[in-house]
């Protein structure tokens, strides 16, 4: 691809289909409710989405929200992509293939309640950064926020060589060849480079390990995550400063796990941040605790606190639902001081709460009320869900009124991912109307789904004729199974598992 519009991007490849729950409003509203911040007083958002790669995110959210949706990615690949998808939903979602620079000249945008960008801001260039700025500062709102994520220090610190000697590697080799080739090679560079036992690899720690673990990674996700020409890793207090012309504060983490101390620091690191009077210094200090790697920021334009009683009333008024089986829900979670066993006599009674009902979505009210003739305090409460939702298995909702009217956009835009099931794997969220974002569907299940859908009389059937066709091998045990009727007695025994543990969350999210 020409450099003269790509800027340095990597563009040889297209990027993956991944989904981020962090550029849902719902999601947004729910993190900055938890810390005390108003968010912005509508049901019917304007919503822009800056750098939307293959649009998975956008589509989800403009089919499963409300308002206005806008979007761009300046790779053509992405935007057709992405405007097909959002066709199929009728959504209404505008997607173009922009630059930042074009959308900041567009004068056919509204005024915006929530700027998202995830992931972008360290593979694109200074210059583009202050066109992302002056874009906030021109189109969002008094009140609204902007989502950014980016890699950061001091996380990073010990991996930023390795990232330049792929660079290099890439930059000076044979660029003639296939991507995946590419990132291949360079690769194998290193890890010859490491054979020889630098220097570097006996004071960066984990460094060896880290190369590992990208072997084992998407080449077009390691593509565009190491080998842009811009990559630009910053401190917090570096993005902090950045925001000032478009008149952003830092509000708030859209990781609710980042809101718990508890399992995410020691008493004793407790005790010392709070010696530090200044919230910005603190939360980059913080980062210094945990080692942070990669920021997941909300920035608002003239934040409002909420008053105490305003915060809990918000919150009791708020619906969550348990997006995934009862069993799945681990009572031991990794986090940044290590494996934190969460108390199960506070856990599992809440976890059991959002249960009931098939799943259906309560309001932290209601499962307060059913938690009643227990010592669970109502901040312990808030704690579980956070951590919960932290974790993946629970996930805040927006109102029955919002779901409802998102219902038919839903099931259009997950018609069409189902078909798009039926040869890849490739996008494995559909959209809920219940939680305003995407729910995972593993394979079997997206096979699963089809065919009732289709009113097949054997799914098993239908999902071992399908993955046959794509060459895809069935696994039980982390073995492939060799013969037809091995994996179609697997393949049966996993749709009574999906019909007894799935189905009734899917249909509860307004998936099924």
């Amino acid at each position: 691809m020409s450099e003269q519009w790509s800027e340095g991007y990597f563009t040889d490849v297209a990027y993956t289909y991944g989904y981020y729950r962090e550029l849902s409003p719902v999601f947004q509203r729910f993190c900055l409710v938890v810390n005390g911040i108003a968010p912005p007083d509508t049901e019917q958002p304007a919503y822009c989405e800056l750098g939307f790669g293959q649009g998975v995110s956008i589509n989800i959210h403009a089919a499963a929200g409300s308002g206005k949706f806008v979007g761009n990615d300046f790779n053509p690949e992405h935007a057709a992509y992405a405007a097909g998808l959002a066709s199929k939903a009728g959504s209404g979602a505008l997607l173009t293939d922009d630059s930042f620079e074009q959308m900041l000249g567009r004068t056919d945008l509204p005024q915006f309640d929530y700027i998202g960008l995830h992931g972008i801001w360290s593979w694109v260039s200074k210059e583009n950064q202050k066109f992302i700025v002056e874009f906030a500062q021109r189109k969002l709102k008094p009140g609204g926020v902007l989502y950014v994520s980016y890699n950061c220090f001091p996380g990073w610190a010990p991996y930023i060589p390795l990232r330049q000697a792929f660079a290099l590697h890439d930059r000076h080799t044979d660029r003639s060849k296939p991507a995946a080739d590419r990132v291949n090679a360079a690769l194998e560079f290193t890890e010859k480079m490491f054979a020889a036992k630098p220097r570097y690899i006996q004071t960066a720690a984990g460094v060896q390990d880290r190369l590992v673990k990208l072997k084992e990674q998407s080449r077009n996700y390691l593509a565009h995550e190491y080998f842009n020409r811009e990559w630009n890793t910053m401190y917090f207090t570096d993005v902090v400063d950045a925001m000032v012309p478009a008149k952003l504060n830092y509000a708030a983490s859209c990781n609710p796990v980042d809101f718990v101390d508890a399992v995410n620091l020691t008493a004793e690191q407790v005790d010392f941040l709070k010696t530090i009077d200044n919230p910005v210094f603190r939360e980059q200090i913080r980062d210094y605790m945990v080692n942070q790697q990669f920021r997941k920021d909300l920035y608002v334009r003239g934040a409002r606190k909420l008053k105490r009683g305003e915060r809990t009333d918000l919150l009791l008024d708020m619906r969550f639902a348990l997006v995934v089986p009862v069993e799945s829900v681990a009572y031991k979670v990794k986090m940044s001081m290590g494996e934190v066993q969460l108390r199960e006599d506070i856990y599992k009674p809440v976890v059991e709460a959002l249960a009931t009902g098939n799943h259906q979505p309560k309001t932290l009210r209601q499962i307060v009320t059913a938690l009643a003739a227990t010592t669970i305090s109502l901040d312990a409460i808030v704690q579980a869900v956070v951590v919960l939702a932290g974790n993946g298995w629970v996930s805040p909702c927006q109102s029955e009124a919002a779901a409802k009217a998102a219902k038919p956009a839903c099931d259009k835009l997950n018609a069409e991912i189902a078909e798009q099931n039926l040869y890849s794997a490739e996008v494995a969220v559909w959209a809920s109307p219940v939680t305003g974002g995407a729910v995972t569907v593993q394979r079997f299940s997206q096979l699963f789904m089809l065919a009732r859908w289709r009113k097949h009389t054997d799914p098993a059937l239908f999902a071992a004729e399908v993955l046959r066709a794509n060459g895809e091998m069935v696994l039980k045990d982390g073995k492939a199974l060799q013969t037809a009727e091995e994996n179609l007695a697997h393949l049966r025994e996993q749709y009574e598992s999906f019909v007894a543990k799935h189905l009734p969350a899917l249909k509860s999210l307004g998936v099924a």
